[in-house]
């Protein structure tokens, strides 16, 4: 199956890595990034209208179930980074579906070079932990920015 970047969704932070977050060498720790990629999405879902706490205060939770990074080079301590988030979608898919995949890359904010790739899909369940098929209310924004994206980028 194909899966194609909105583009024009694509929402960027710039951090700079802390003393804490590596190693002796002062290179960042390699689970760090995941936690990054976890900042830019919640910057992501905040320009597309997501509150995730709210959400949560409705009963929803929207758990990690999928996650890939590709090392590429390191990322030092208090050198800038610029780290992006841009939804994917995959051939077919509806933007009714309660699940999010998002691409990420961690460039030097000096260089621009690519030093980490990743992905992540998010889905969203009741407060128990049962898969929702279908988007909750609060959640439709999110398919309406998904869907206004698909038009734009893709010329639908």
């Amino acid at each position: 199956m194909a899966f194609h970047e909105l583009v024009s969704l694509c929402t960027t932070i710039n951090l700079r890595p802390r003393y804490s977050e590596t190693d002796k060498m002062g290179i960042v720790y390699h689970a760090n990034y995941l936690i990054w990629f976890h900042e830019a999405r919640d910057a992501m879902l905040e320009v597309l209208g997501i509150d995730i706490c709210a959400a949560e205060v409705y009963g929803y939770k929207f758990p990690v179930t999928e996650s890939y990074v590709r090392y590429r080079l390191p990322a030092h301590y208090g050198e800038d980074v610029i780290v992006s988030a841009v939804p994917v979608i995959e051939d077919g898919q509806t933007n009714s579906v309660a699940k999010l995949r998002v691409r990420y890359r961690v460039q030097s904010a000096k260089t621009r070079q690519m030093l980490v790739e990743g992905e992540t899909v998010n889905v969203i369940t009741d407060s128990e932990g049962k898969l929702l098929l279908r988007l909750p209310l609060c959640f439709k924004p999110l398919a309406s920015r998904l869907d206004a994206a698909c038009k734009q980028d893709f010329k639908v």
